[in-house]
């Protein structure tokens, strides 16, 4: 179920309400129905919040994240509007249909709609089947590309289930996709079991254990993210709030010790992003309810913050 943005999330501090080189997001966010026509064309910054937890449920996970758009955009509205572009938020998608997959439907039809209006599209989870939904609008809009789907997070989410979950949608993906390709960073040998690791090796699925992006990112890895981008023609960018520690990430589906610390995540990011072929860029498992003083919505909404081009 599709709703429109809520303006009252947005509200923040008034450094000025004339100087626009003190406004913050709060002053310059438009508010928008994905449905209307209006007359962009690969402009701005677009902004969709997938307001479910159902696939974490599924996957026997902690439930809240369904929270985690509207904690991320509280946050973000306080922000120092830095780079000037126009940001339109579109509100959020919920789970009302009777199954899960008919949710990630509804919601890639708007994806597909951002894409072709924006040159970013931001999707805020919601759990991490919010990727299946966001690589359904990338097919849509990018019906015949290579694809590079890059995920930044502790777990593959390759599990073999009779529905979608917030674990399955990669192998979703794969199975479903002969021209798309998966590399993952931040995978922890603790967080998946041999029988993930096995399908890994079947389907060449690129990953980077967390041991190796404790400090910095080494020149072999930077080669290996760099080629992926390079070896398609359209990147799908993920990120799951999981692959943080829990000192810096409490408030996720399922946290975890031994993260990545929020520098190298952003260091990670900032290689990707940049690239125009990567069309949309979504967060996942931010989930209020485990929160420690919003310390998972801050860190998201930084993120975001940081990636507005």
């Amino acid at each position: 179920m599709y709703k429109l943005a809520q303006p009252e999330l947005w509200t923040g501090r008034v450094d000025s309400e004339t100087d626009e080189s003190q406004f913050r997001y709060f002053q310059t966010v438009n508010f928008r129905n994905i449905n209307d026509h209006f007359n962009e064309s690969r402009q701005g910054i677009g902004l969709l919040g997938y307001a479910v937890d159902k696939g974490v449920e599924l996957n026997k996970g902690r439930l809240g994240a369904k929270e985690g758009p509207d904690a991320i955009k509280k946050i973000l509205a306080n922000l120092p509007d830095l780079r000037k572009s126009n940001v339109y938020d579109y509100g959020n998608v919920e789970h009302d249909h009777d199954t899960l997959e008919e949710t990630q439907k509804e919601f890639a039809q708007y994806v597909a709609t951002s894409i072709q209006r924006h040159k970013q599209t931001f999707l805020l989870g919601g759990g991490h089947d919010i990727a299946y939904a966001q690589y359904l609008g990338v097919r849509e809009a990018h019906s015949e590309a290579s694809l590079g789907v890059i995920n930044i997070d502790a777990h593959f989410d390759t599990r073999l289930e009779p529905q979608s979950t917030s674990g399955t949608s990669f192998r979703q993906i794969l199975e479903q996709d002969q021209k798309a390709d998966y590399l993952v960073l931040g995978i922890q040998q603790s967080g998946n079991t041999q029988g993930l690791f096995d399908y890994a090796e079947e389907k060449d699925i690129g990953f980077v254990y967390a041991d190796e992006l404790l400090h910095q990112i080494s020149p072999p890895i930077k080669d290996k993210v760099e080629r992926f981008i390079h070896d398609h023609d359209v990147i799908m960018f993920t990120i799951c709030m999981d692959v943080i520690d829990s000192a810096f990430a409490p408030g996720v589906s399922a946290n975890g010790v031994l993260g990545l610390f929020p520098h190298i995540v952003l260091e990670l990011a900032k290689r990707i992003i940049p690239n125009e072929k990567v069309s949309t860029i979504s967060i996942a498992e931010t989930n209020p309810k485990y929160d420690v003083d919003n310390r998972t919505a801050k860190l998201s909404a930084n993120f975001l913050h940081h990636f507005i081009l």
